[in-house]
């Protein structure tokens, strides 16, 4: 017998033992507070072992526990993906992507609970679902529109969990740029949502909102919101527009009454799972808004005013936007691909991160939980 296979051997009776011996609830206990890669090379200990990791109710115990912590970063440097595990952001490996050859260009459609969704820049026909921890992929079946996306159209997308029904939904929907691009919110539209439980589309009809932003942020709840647009021009306005994967309805959300006299620049953002707003002025200060109590207009609140320094003036106001608050307080800045910035609200400090080992110096940012969670757990059919 080789030194591997009686490692392995020794391996798998040693967790026979332990199971025999240890109550299941402190095993689980204990291996939750691993990270993925560490479990990964359990599944490979023995069969009881890999029924154990892949249970569907330690996945979301692991998964719990993995939400505690500062997140993992997937990089995006055109059409390559690099990803970040370490808790101290230094390094980062290439993401192999198996299916790369179908995608012209690689767009990250949004993320959620450590799983990606991720389809072709142009009009995301090829749709995957990806879990960077695990490598473990699912492609999924062709949307089938009744319009075609072609290269007049448009196509926007949604990921996000549905707790109601322990499902995984992506929504994509496509505009057709069939006229003078002077009225955008009479374009013909078509939405479609997939299960990944159910393994299929289902035709949701037109949008009352042009979702003028390549991907939505899951809220974490049942809710899916995107930046969108109403009207152009100086009698144009953003929208924060949300989708109820409950309902299956689109659904404008209010914002926040802002009294500022300059000219804002607006983006959407998800923190401590809350909707949240980030307010940019020509100048040197952002206000960071966040609703309390989702869809109730006055539980909006004020959470931060970031007067930006210099340093971070230097980089152009409009591609600023907020990622993820720390667990210690500090948020998460993104500068488009140039930088990314740590802002600790109170002592109104900021720290430019560090460049990271292994990826090139301008990419784009995902943050993304690192899980056990498949793609190829949830179709029952």
């Amino acid at each position: 017998m080789s030194s591997t296979s009686s490692a392995a051997s020794t391996s798998s009776s040693t967790f026979t033992e332990m199971s025999a011996n240890i109550p299941s609830d402190i095993i689980s206990d204990i291996l939750t507070r691993l990270p993925v890669k560490s479990l990964t090379r359990f599944k490979s200990v023995s069969k009881s072992m890999l029924a154990f990791l892949g249970n569907p109710e330690f996945v979301k115990q692991h998964l719990r526990r993995e939400n505690l912590k500062n997140p993992n970063l997937v990089l995006k440097h055109e059409s390559k993906l690099f990803y970040v595990e370490d808790e101290e952001w230094s390094k980062a490996r290439r993401l192999p992507l198996p299916f790369s050859l179908c995608l012209e260009k690689v767009e990250i459609s949004g993320s959620c609970n450590g799983l990606l969704c991720i389809s072709d820049q142009q009009c995301n026909q090829d749709i995957f679902l990806l879990n960077p921890s695990t490598g473990v992929f699912k492609h999924l079946p062709f949307s089938g529109f009744d319009i075609a996306a072609v290269e007049n159209s448009f196509t926007t997308m949604g990921f996000g969990y549905h707790q109601a029904e322990d499902d995984y939904k992506v929504i994509r929907c496509v505009y057709i740029y069939d006229k003078p691009f002077i009225d955008i919110d009479s374009y013909e539209c078509e939405a479609r949502v997939y299960s990944l439980k159910a393994g299929e589309w289902k035709d949701i009809g037109a949008i009352p909102y042009h979702l003028g932003y390549k991907a939505a942020i899951w809220l974490g709840n049942d809710f899916i919101i995107w930046k969108a647009t109403i009207g152009l021009g100086r009698t144009g306005r953003y929208l924060i527009v949300s989708y109820d994967m409950s309902k299956e309805e689109f659904k404008e959300i209010p914002q926040p009454i802002v009294n500022h006299n300059d000219e804002l620049h607006m983006e959407v953002s998800v923190l401590d799972g809350l909707v949240s707003t980030f307010y940019l002025s020509k100048h040197d200060e952002a206000h960071i808004w966040s609703m309390k109590e989702y869809g109730v207009t006055d539980s909006w609140e004020l959470r931060f005013v970031i007067k930006l320094p210099w340093r971070v003036e230097n980089y152009n106001y409009i591609f600023l936007k907020p990622l993820t608050i720390l667990k210690n307080g500090e948020i998460l800045i993104e500068a488009g691909e140039k930088a990314r910035i740590l802002h600790d609200p109170k002592k109104d400090s900021y720290r430019i991160i560090n460049p990271i080992r292994g990826v090139p110096r301008r990419f784009l940012v995902t943050p993304i939980v690192g899980s056990l969670v498949s793609p190829l757990d949830y179709h029952q059919g």
